[in-house]
């Protein structure tokens, strides 16, 4: 499972055994899917990751979670050319070290090469044994290829009409539960797309008794992933099938396949814990025998949020599970706050889990609010894999609904803010979108004390820049609760060699370009690194406070006809590479000085690597077919038409203009970049800046009095 928000760890212990660069005139490394995708803790295992274009001299490879180490096996330079949608991209060999206590789940994968950084993959940790599907015919349950029980199958549904069928011996009275990790292992890689409307798998599986007969089938559990749980009838051999529901298969379909006897949690109620208290909590999921409860412990030193924990169950350690580890008191609603008049008391700040048992049902949660303060509700449900698609809303002792949410930003999980318009008593009504209930309808609700607050967001998931030159990313700051103050804009974990320009987006502004910059004797190095934005607001206690957001991540995936699909991912990369298409851009002038009504003319100059002949989209923002994705101008700037778009081959220079409105606000050393754009396929390039054009507005001129 992947961990929603969790804070990013860097892991980048990688041995070089290439040495010779091969010749790209492509930056970014779009990567596909691993093969085998799936690896044991406590082992060390060989892995093909498949990429579009080479990853000779691999020097780092990056999981969103510490501990993974990787040798990178290749000896010789590999040739790696972009194919066809359909390809399934070209394997390089590396091996992952799991230490043994690393823990269980869905981790993303990113590379780093001399030349380039990658995308996101994905690769599974699991405790179970890997057995690897062979090569031979396995459609059927006659054909089935014999695994032991516990494993993790390694497959793939490779062809058209595809099926997979593994069979292992069973006893009567056994439990037993099989996963099947398709789309979860897929779901942000770049190159899923094969043909219209065709990206992940779409899994079913099923279980067969010794008697040929079907036991059980599922589909789309765990989203669209299917889970099986059953009680086995009869001592024998059993054959689990896999296939994809639409009878679609190519390479890039991996999948994994957990058949075990262990126990499985999906949850526990409650799902956070104290910081430096322990709790009994009650266990939803499978083969955990009389288990009734199991500890969750958190110490002072434990960071907050969302952290990976298995629990000791009668049966033995479970998977790990995301529990909320918090500064404030965990709650567990009572299961009786099903209406208005039995909804439970709640106090700021807390945390709360609910079970909504029954189709139908809503839970009801009631707090105090003074005239004018704002609180803040957090669902979380979908981002921990459960089925709970969150609504909340906020009513008045009447019943009147005073605000409704639903999905958060780029979350289906729902996030409310509420200002009290009177004091007074209010409800929290929490309930299914569809009215769906059972004992997997779990969430967990942050409840907290709130005020001006902002969120993050922008294009910023990969940078490349060579020594001596600049990339940029696009930021946007959306203001929340009446704040109307600056967000200074931070990137922590920079690789060596690379620093920001300073950003502070101002009051009259909403977005900006981080500008980072390579010293010329910056190293090849790359890490992983988090965008935050920091801004000082008054809290609820009316004393001033520093509020840190880290900015939401999104990728871009390739799709078919040209159209924009971005996935939420946990990780950003930037690295220092070898020189790329351009190693120069120059801007001039680097200070704009002017009023409302005025017009600007920057002029901006490329410089391209010897051989370099792609054509330069340049402007001042990143566009994609005619159309504006993000942008750095401040409100009332704008880029006239008249200005340069592209640099043919044979040209270099290009005007840039800026008109500036009558009603363009005051602004003062405002850092921009002029932005160079090579295209690698679609909407992903290799962007390129100048070093900062700083611009100051005027305020207008006043009228000369009568």
């Amino acid at each position: 499972m992947t961990l929603p928000r969790a804070p990013l760890a860097v892991v980048s212990s990688l041995l070089l055994c290439c040495t010779s660069l091969a010749e790209t005139k492509v930056g970014f490394r779009q990567l596909g899917t691993i093969k085998p995708v799936v690896v044991q803790r406590g082992k060390e295992s060989p892995i093909d990751i498949r990429s579009s274009f080479t990853l000779d001299n691999a020097h780092s490879v990056f999981f969103d979670r510490p501990g993974i180490k990787t040798t990178f096996k290749e000896e010789k330079p590999k040739k790696a050319p972009r194919r066809g949608r359909a390809s399934v991209g070209t394997p390089f060999r590396f091996h992952v070290d799991v230490p043994a206590d690393q823990p269980t789940g869905v981790y993303e994968v990113r590379v780093a090469t001399n030349q380039a950084v990658s995308s996101v993959s994905h690769l599974l940790v699991t405790d179970l044994p890997v057995t690897k599907e062979l090569d031979s015919e396995n459609g059927t349950p006659a054909a089935a290829q014999e695994v032991p029980m516990p494993t993790a199958v390694a497959g793939t549904c490779e062809k058209t009409a595809d099926v997979d069928c593994f069979k292992f011996k069973g006893k009567k009275g056994q439990t037993i539960t099989l996963r099947l990790y398709a789309q979860c292992i897929a779901k942000a890689v770049h190159l899923m797309g094969s043909g219209n409307q065709i990206y992940t798998m779409d899994g079913v599986l099923a279980l067969y008794g010794p008697d040929g007969r079907a036991i059980a089938r599922n589909q789309n559990y765990y989203g669209g992933d299917p889970f099986i749980s059953c009680t086995l009838p009869a001592d024998g051999e059993y054959v689990a099938e896999v296939s994809d529901a639409r009878y679609i298969g190519n390479g890039k379909y991996v999948y994994a396949l957990e058949i075990s006897d262990r126990p499985v949690l999906e949850a526990v109620i409650p799902l956070g814990v104290q910081k430096g208290k322990s709790v009994d909590a009650r266990p939803v999921g499978h083969s955990l025998g009389d288990t009734k409860t199991v500890k969750l412990a958190a110490t002072d030193k434990t960071p907050t949020g969302w952290q990976p924990m298995a629990m000791k169950t009668a049966r033995g350690a479970s998977n790990h599970l995301p529990i909320r580890v918090s500064d404030h008191p965990e709650r567990t609603a009572t299961g009786k706050n099903t209406s208005a008049k039995s909804a439970q008391k709640i106090e700021f700040p807390c945390g709360v889990t609910g079970q909504v048992a029954e189709p139908l049902q809503a839970h009801y949660y009631s707090f105090d609010a003074k005239k004018g303060e704002y609180v803040s509700f957090e669902l979380s449900a979908m981002e921990l894999g459960l089925p709970f698609d969150g609504t909340m809303e906020v009513q008045d002792p009447k019943g009147k609904i005073l605000v409704r949410a639903d999905d958060g930003y780029q979350t289906k999980d729902a996030k409310l803010y509420f200002r009290a318009p009177a004091d007074g008593t209010y409800l929290l009504k929490v309930r299914d979108l569809h009215d769906r209930g059972g004992k997997r309808f779990i969430y967990h609700v942050t409840a907290e004390p709130s005020g001006p607050d902002f969120e993050i967001s922008g294009l910023y998931y990969y940078g490349m820049l060579s020594p001596g030159t600049q990339t940029a990313w696009f930021v946007n700051v959306r203001r929340l609760n009446g704040f109307t103050g600056p967000v200074t804009i931070e990137v922590d974990g920079l690789p060596k060699g690379v620093t920001m320009e300073p950003l502070t987006i101002p009051s009259t502004a909403t977005r900006g370009a981080v500008n980072l910059q390579a010293a010329k004797d910056a190293p090849i190095n790359a890490s992983l690194v988090t965008l935050s934005g920091v801004a000082t607001v008054d809290g609820p206690d009316g004393k001033k406070r520093e509020l840190r957001r880290r900015g939401r991540v999104i990728c871009e995936l390739q799709t078919q006809g040209g159209g924009q699909v971005s996935q939420p991912i946990a990780t950003q990369i930037v690295g220092v590479t070898e020189p790329l298409d351009l190693i120069e851009i120059e801007a001039t002038p680097s200070e704009l000085n002017l009023k409302p009504g005025d017009k600007a003319e920057i002029t901006i100059r490329v410089k391209r690597k010897e051989g370099s002949t792609e054509t330069v989209n340049v402007g001042m923002s990143h566009d994609y077919i005619n159309r504006t994705l993000y942008d750095q101008l401040p409100p009332g700037v704008t880029v006239n038409k008249s200005s340069t778009r592209r640099l043919s081959s044979k040209e270099s220079e290009g005007k840039i203009i800026l008109d500036i409105a009558k009603t363009a606000k005051p602004i003062e050393k405002f850092p921009l970049a002029a932005i160079a754009q090579v295209s690698i396929t679609f909407s992903i390039n290799t962007t390129y800046a100048s070093k900062p054009i700083y611009l100051t507005i005027a305020p207008p001129e006043e009228k000369a009095k009568k």
